[in-house]
């Protein structure tokens, strides 16, 4: 594919183009002040459009984002002054841009908005609207401030579908998370403290991790002691189909345990099979083969000195999936029974030596 640079004259004549379009739109479904006439509106237009231009350094989703935030100035009344002081209040360029955003949307949602972004960075796929409620805990007298945040996330996290449970939070640009995340932005505050809006990897898998751990029962996973103890009280009355919280534990809590090394757990999960059933009704058969050929790539994610022998276990699950697949019977709950009642045996006997 042809690659066109951000200096490229055709990139910055479609930038423009679509800068004064973009502002002539909100000049039109927007009120900015009853006695001005349409001069004094046109001019102001383009007024706008080569401001932002010049600020825009190039990048057309720094204009998405600005022009989003300008339909939020026209709310209220507001005078062509204080629409040009604004104007001239625009941050410079993409990062500055983003810095402002999420500075803002910290602030304004103290109680929920970095355990919201952490998630965002954090997250295997876009979260459903339902999912990051349930994650963020958020008690029912309080959901007006989730209709907030919400409102204030929409220029770089916006809801995309319909219904809570469809609806997904999704990143305005593939660059918002790599921003987010970027350790090298060296950004103080006025105090001198590490920049609010920079996020780190390991805490936002922390945190996405404890949650998903206690929406499925686990506790306690501190000490091997704890975990040769650990009962999964998984609750299969739950309709996965009705619940994407645990329709997304179900697919990526694995990938979040290895990734805050917590391969043992990773294992006990594998060779559940109270898990195993939740997995195959959310997943298929095809899914949860691949979801174990995945682990059987590597066994640096399962802990020593029982590293081997830990992994046999997860082969020989993988190997009776695969064994069930090729298998064309009539009756495949029958089948599933005879493999649990296989599994059961093996890693009863393994625990005994």
């Amino acid at each position: 594919a042809h690659k066109i640079e951000d200096t490229d004259p055709r990139h910055l004549e479609d930038l423009r183009d679509y800068i004064y379009f973009s502002v002539q739109d909100v000049f039109n479904h927007l009120k900015v002040n009853k006695a001005e006439d349409d001069a004094a509106a046109t001019i102001s237009i383009h007024q706008a459009a080569d401001l932002i231009y010049n600020k825009s350094e190039g990048k057309f989703v720094y204009t998405a984002v600005v022009v989003e935030q300008m339909r939020d100035w026209f709310e209220g009344d507001l005078s062509w002054a204080d629409f040009q002081a604004n104007l001239e209040s625009l941050p410079q360029g993409l990062d500055d841009c983003y810095h402002k955003t999420f500075k803002n949307f910290i602030d304004s949602n103290l109680d929920y908005g970095r355990n919201f972004l952490l998630l965002m960075v954090g997250c295997r796929e876009p979260l459903t609207e339902a999912t990051v409620k349930d994650l963020l805990q958020i008690p029912y007298g309080r959901l007006h401030q989730f209709v907030l945040l919400k409102e204030s996330a929409a220029t770089v996290f916006p809801l995309v579908g319909v219904g809570e449970h469809a609806a997904r939070f999704k990143p305005y640009h593939k660059s918002i998370v790599d921003w987010l995340t970027n350790k090298n932005r060296n950004i103080r505050d006025s105090t001198n403290r590490r920049d609010s809006t920079c996020f780190d990897l390991e805490e936002a898998s922390w945190f996405i991790t404890d949650k998903l751990m206690k929406k499925v029962g686990i506790k306690d996973v501190q000490t091997v002691q704890a975990l040769d103890r650990l009962k999964i009280k998984l609750t299969l009355e739950m309709n996965t189909k009705e619940d994407p919280t645990l329709i997304y534990a179900v697919r990526h809590l694995p990938s979040h345990l290895n990734s805050c090394q917590l391969g043992l757990v990773t294992y006990f999960l594998m060779t559940n099979l109270t898990w195993l059933q939740l997995s195959l009704e959310v997943m298929g058969l095809a899914g949860l083969i691949e979801s174990y050929s995945k682990l059987l790539q590597n066994d640096e994610w399962l802990p020593e000195p029982c590293r081997g022998d830990l992994m046999k276990d997860v082969k020989l699950m993988s190997q009776f999936l695969k064994l069930l697949a090729m298998t064309k019977v009539d009756d495949a709950m029958n089948w599933r029974a005879t493999i649990c009642t296989q599994i059961t045996a093996r890693l009863a006997k393994t625990a005994a030596s």
